[in-house]
């Protein structure tokens, strides 16, 4: 085995960086749900009613209809659900 195979050590190898820490678990263990896949489900049942969503930074949603250049903000995944319901944004065909 040559050099460039040992398990040795390296100081020019790092684990910093985008390929650092690698994860496919998105799990909410108190829910016990994929908050990324519901969340863009409901993202895109918003774009279907004419309101953009966006993520905020902590776990937050602002909602904007941009042709009455008015926004919304929600707390929280189930604010943004219950916002949804009053623009009637499930029943939207």
């Amino acid at each position: 085995m040559t050099t460039a195979h040992t398990n040795e050590k390296d100081p020019r190898v790092s684990s910093t960086g985008p390929f650092g820490i690698h994860t496919t678990n998105g799990l909410d263990y108190p829910t016990g749900q994929r908050q990324g896949k519901a969340s863009a489900m409901l993202k895109a049942q918003f774009a279907r009613a004419g309101h953009l969503v966006h993520d905020g930074g902590n776990d937050d949603y602002i909602v904007v209809k941009s042709d009455w250049c008015m926004s919304r903000h929600c707390s929280d995944y189930a604010a943004l659900i219950a916002f949804g319901r009053v623009l009637g944004v499930f029943n939207h065909g």
